[in-house]
């Protein structure tokens, strides 16, 4: 599953400008959407990171028009190269759809990771789905585990639900159904339905002592909620 971030977009909407350069007395308020969008085409222009990546973001989803995903792409590129981490984000994006980029898995890789690096949840999920299935990365399983550990850890449900599928299976870490049950009542309690099945289906092989044991690995997760 692929997860996407759209942070800042409705701010655009509102009519929040960042900062500019020189005194704010000498900055106009923009009036509307039309001139909002200007302002922020300027910054974006004058190299601020986050008003590029909005920019990008505007662009990909079509709010100025018709989408154009390679200028989108564009755009991401300026902000991700100074260390923008959603920007580094929706960048692997382009690359790994084909939608702005040329699709390519492995340079996919490489900007999740930039963007892993800066703690976008989001990005440790796609590194550990990539990794997990050997597109564009060497396939390891426990390097999987491991970005999905932290995903999961940082509250995303698929990441909680793929995580607790490694467990009841032993893949890339050692097989604990116990565990895997935590983590799926963990991806069930953030809204993924999915985990039910798998849930009511260890219920009846754990038994009673395993299910003491569930439930307390379960109880440590929730304590460790972000």
């Amino acid at each position: 599953m692929t997860l996407r971030i759209f942070a800042g977009v409705i701010a655009i909407l509102a009519g929040l400008v960042p900062a500019m350069a020189g005194a704010a007395d000498a900055v106009p308020v923009p009036r509307g959407y039309s001139e909002t969008m200007n302002w922020y085409s300027r910054a974006a222009r004058a190299g601020d990171a986050q008003a590029q990546y909005l920019l990008g973001e505007i662009l990909a989803q079509g709010l100025r028009g018709k989408a154009d995903r390679a200028k989108a792409a564009d755009w991401f590129e300026k902000a991700a190269r100074q260390g923008h981490g959603p920007a580094a984000y929706a960048l692997g994006l382009a690359y790994e759809s084909g939608r702005g980029r040329p699709r390519d898995p492995a340079r996919a890789a490489e900007w999740y990771a930039v963007a892993a690096k800066k703690n976008i949840a989001p990005a440790y999920h796609n590194l550990a789905r990539l990794h997990e299935t050997g597109s564009g990365v060497a396939r390891n399983a426990g390097q999987a585990a491991l970005f999905y550990t932290r995903a999961a850890e940082a509250g995303l449900a698929p990441s909680q639900y793929n995580l607790a599928l490694l467990y009841q299976h032993g893949i890339g870490v050692p097989k604990d159904p116990a565990r895997a049950w935590a983590w799926f009542k963990r991806a069930e309690g953030s809204g993924f339905s999915e985990a039910s099945g798998p849930l009511a289906q260890l219920e009846k092989t754990l038994g009673p002592e395993g299910m003491i044991r569930a439930r307390a690995i379960f109880k440590e997760l929730v304590a460790k909620k972000p």
